[in-house]
């Protein structure tokens, strides 16, 4: 037979529905569940949180989903956990060390604490491992921090009354897998119920998540709005009055920003080339002049750009390699060729006696010899037997053939051919050394072309300087035989050069034909565009201050839009209408009338509801307008949050134990007994805890438990040497029970009787004295509890009639007993100035032991009288 499953808790539903919200809201979730309302830091994480889901940069939180393992566990339908002990707390306030606090693990356990005496400090832990509502933070010793820096405690469990291996246990925010089976209320879950919209469920507790959760969105949502109207303050005033033109190419970027405009572009427009630097001066010029006039400057302009490209043409063709190796192939031609002669000219003369025959200066005189005969008409060269014109003596047959020789030598071609060479060398190096390489002759066209077009102006120098070191080159080694060393010669921009003409012939006619209106209107254009792309720099700074205004402004539009709390309000609507049936509203109406009778008359009913606030309140019968937290007295609100308590806790599929810490703080004596007769009826279901400071609570819870048979144990905490949170077991003295005392006075001997072996005379009567006092007050004390069988009990605000007639089992024996035994103690103990005089021994030890012995002889007997009493 298929089992049918269990139906979903209200924390299941939340956590089913969140996995389809943002993360931001999981993590919301997730701090409402574990630690309750958001407080202001927490609204601050969730709002980065949402930020950082939507883009924003640096934020180091990282969101944690709400997760099945921060939900309170549920051991199953029928299933219970119970607590055994608490023990070894550490880190927390100033609990003392090694202290175990025991519970009954199938019944009632009371711990009583006055102020002070840690009881808040054990709450503290049970309700952060438990996982309450409202857990608050545990503050660890500031002398004595915990090693972990967090609080550790061991936990001893019954799973269906079965021990469990001991649980560790860490103070964190995640609930306990076992421990969060356990519920625990206090006087902040009253204010869950009542002022918080005063929604019935409290555990788990489902009802308030959704408002809470909505309650967050509200708030981020203040808050994004007002981050909001800061970002659209900070809108640059530029934008309102444009520096820019709408249509220019920088125009349109700025006048189109967006959150994801790229500015990559609008970086690229600011780099400006110093040609497009250079147009943009020289239109600013242009456009204030007549265009005709500006058109003429610019054809003139075009016609030296021409002048200067045909001079570096000549240039470049004066200095190219063929140029350069044609001279020096000159000058190695006439150098050859006057060798070759002064070969000849040894070779004629080797006979002649005087030095330099055949040399220039020998031929220039040769030569004037023969000008001379023509002018005299003598024979030149002469013959053997006629004068010589320069030796003026007749000639020999020797003499002649020497100056044959001479005539042979003048009239011979390779002489001739070398002064050729010699005469074209000297004309082509005469004209080489006098061609001029100065660039002024080009100069001022040069720097009109240097504001256009830098690069090129460079390019010029660079031709002209290269042109320059090749003539220095040449020159150098024109004198040697040896090959010239020429620099490579740079590549005249004759392109670059054609190109600038004509644009600037082009710009000329632009500029005519600016003459025209609409031929104006393009060169303004071009204009404005790079007017505008000259201040492109400063406007990128003021574009990215722009775009990352808008991001956030996008941002923000987009937290703002998950902050709509519609969904919220429809998962509070389902929960609400789903938990709060007709069966249970009526089973809260049961619980009022048993906490409060009729004293109390609230009801559930529908309201309007908004946010995610679950649409069903409790109200007056009498107004339905009034507000129950400014109507109710406190313990009426009190008694209202228990009900609430207590009638979900009624539809939990689990009776895991349930914890109260003091409950009735705020209760007068008119709810107190109803709240105690509750909670003890409530342990035949389950292990209940109590917490309380209040010791008449103590002896109403106590009182009902034995009326009605339920197993209850009793301890107290009290401040010690070591700390706070001492446990003993039952009340305190002041408080504690007959029986109780007497087991005290007992152990109270035998540590007298140690002191009186060892003769410490100060010491044992201190301590004799010490045990009369309190053997006394146990007298006076069993008047109370055993001779009027607890129908009269102080400061308890009824008498209990149905034991009046226990008190009849007092018999005159026992008064005279009572009246004995209570006169030796008040003349032992130190209640009144002894006589100077008088200087008594206290009692030995074997007669205190016998005194104690008689007290709780006395009890027993009493109490076995009245039990035969029906």
């Amino acid at each position: 037979m298929n089992q049918v499953a269990p139906p979903k808790t209200v924390l299941q539903t939340i956590l089913e529905w969140s996995q389809t919200r943002p993360m931001w809201q999981r993590d919301a979730l997730r701090r409402i569940v574990t630690t309750g309302t958001l407080d202001a830091a927490g609204i601050s994480d969730v709002l980065a949180l949402c930020k950082k889901e939507h883009g924003e940069p640096d934020v180091e939180i990282v969101a944690a989903a709400l997760e099945a393992a921060h939900l309170p566990a549920n051991p199953g339908n029928g299933a219970a956990i119970a607590l055994a002990s608490l023990s070894d707390i550490l880190g927390v306030n100033q609990l003392a060390p090694k202290q175990t606090l025991p519970f009954e693990h199938h019944g009632l356990t009371i711990v009583y604490g006055p102020n002070g005496a840690g009881k808040s400090g054990y709450g503290r832990v049970l309700k952060r491992a438990c996982g309450a509502r409202k857990a608050g933070e545990i503050m660890p010793d500031a002398f004595a921090p915990p090693a972990g820096g967090k609080a550790t405690a061991n936990f001893t469990v019954l799973r269906d009354g079965i021990a469990q291996p001991v649980l560790p246990w860490v103070d964190d925010s995640i609930p306990h897998p076992v421990l969060s089976a356990v519920s625990v209320f206090d006087r902040d879950c009253g204010a869950v119920h009542i002022q918080d919209k005063t929604e019935v469920a409290f555990r788990p507790f489902g009802l308030d998540i959704p408002d809470d959760l909505a309650a967050a969105c509200t708030e981020l949502k203040s808050r994004l709005q007002t981050e909001e109207n800061q970002l659209k303050a900070l809108r640059n005033p530029v934008f309102e009055k444009p520096t820019w033109g709408p249509t220019t190419a920088v125009g349109r970027i700025m006048s189109g920003l967006k959150h994801n405009t790229k500015l990559e572009p609008l970086a690229a427009l600011a780099s400006m080339s110093d040609a497009e630097q250079a147009r943009l001066q020289q239109l600013a010029e242009d456009l204030a002049k007549s265009p005709v006039e500006a058109a003429a400057e610019q054809r003139q302009f075009a016609d030296g750009v021409a002048k200067v490209l045909r001079f570096l043409k000549k240039v470049e063709e004066a200095f190219s390699n063929e140029a350069l190796e044609a001279l020096k192939a000159l000058a190695v031609d006439a150098r050859l060729k006057r060798t070759a002669a002064t070969v000849a000219a040894e070779v004629a003369f080797r006979d002649a006696a005087l030095p330099g025959v055949g040399a220039e200066v020998w031929r220039t005189l040769w030569e004037a010899a023969r000008h001379y005969s023509d002018h005299i008409e003598h024979q030149f060269p002469p013959s053997a037997g006629e004068t010589c014109v320069l030796c003026h003596q007749e000639l020999t047959a020797e003499a002649e053939t020497r100056v044959r020789g001479f005539e042979d030598f003048v009239r011979d071609d390779t002489d001739k051919q070398a002064g050729a060479a010699e005469a074209s060398y000297a004309a082509a190096f005469s004209e080489f050394k006098n061609r001029r390489l100065d660039i002024r002759l080009i100069g001022e066209v040069r720097r009109r072309i240097a504001i256009q077009q830098p690069r090129l102006a460079r390019n010029i120098l660079r031709f002209m300087a290269a042109a320059d070191l090749r003539r220095q080159q040449c020159l150098r080694d024109l004198p040697s035989d040896g090959a010239m060393a020429l620099s490579p010669a740079l590549q005249l921009p004759d392109v670059d050069l054609t190109a600038f003409e004509n644009d600037v012939r082009a710009y000329s006619l632009q500029l005519e034909a600016a003459a025209d209106v609409n031929g104006r209107k393009i060169l303004q254009a071009e204009y404005d565009d790079l007017r505008d792309r000259a201040t492109a720099i400063e406007l990128h700074e003021i574009a990215a201050t722009e775009v990352e205004r808008l991001v956030k402004l996008e941002r923000v539009a987009k937290c703002l839009a998950q902050t709509a709390t519609a969904a919220i309000t429809k998962l509070g609507n389902q929960l609400a209408d789903e938990i709060i049936t007709p069966r249970m509203r009526d089973r809260f109406q049961a619980e009022i009338v048993r906490l409060a009778a009729e004293r109390v008359r609230v009801e559930i009913v529908r309201s309007g509801g908004q946010y995610g606030s679950p649409n069903y309140q409790i109200r007056l019968f009498a107004n339905a307008k009034t507000k129950l937290h400014l109507v109710l007295s406190e313990g009426e609100q009190t008694c209202v949050a228990l009900a609430a308590f207590l009638t979900e806790l009624a539809t939990a599929t689990h009776k895991s134990a349930l914890i109260f810490d003091d409950p009735v703080t705020s209760l007068d004596h008119r709810w107190r007994r109803k709240v105690a007769q509750r909670l003890v009826e409530e342990a035949k279901e389950r292990q209940i805890i109590v917490f309380t400071h209040d010791l008449v609570f103590v002896n109403d819870l106590n009182d009902s438990a034995q009326r009605q048979a339920i197993p209850s144990k009793l301890a107290n905490l009290s401040r010690g040497p070591d700390g706070t949170g001492i446990v003993g077991d039952g009340l305190p003295w002041d408080h504690a029970g007959v029986k109780a005392r007497i087991d005290r006075l007992e152990k109270d001997q035998r540590a007298a009787k140690v002191l009186y072996d060892a003769n410490d005379e100060d010491a044992y009567r201190s301590a004799a004295l010490r045990i009369y006092g309190f053997m006394r007050a146990t007298w006076e004390r069993a008047l109370e509890e055993i001779v009027f069988a607890g129908v009269l009990i102080r400061h308890r605000d009824y008498i209990d009639t149905k034991n009046l007639k226990k008190v009849s089992a007092l018999a005159e024996a026992d008064a005279e007993s009572f009246r004995a035994a209570f006169k030796k103690c008040s003349d032992i103990i130190e209640a009144h100035d002894p006589s100077r005089v008088r200087n008594e021994e206290p009692p030995a030890p074997a007669e205190i032991q016998q005194d104690i012995a008689d007290l709780k002889d006395w009890t027993e007997a009493l109490r076995a009288r009245q039990k035969a009493i029906v």
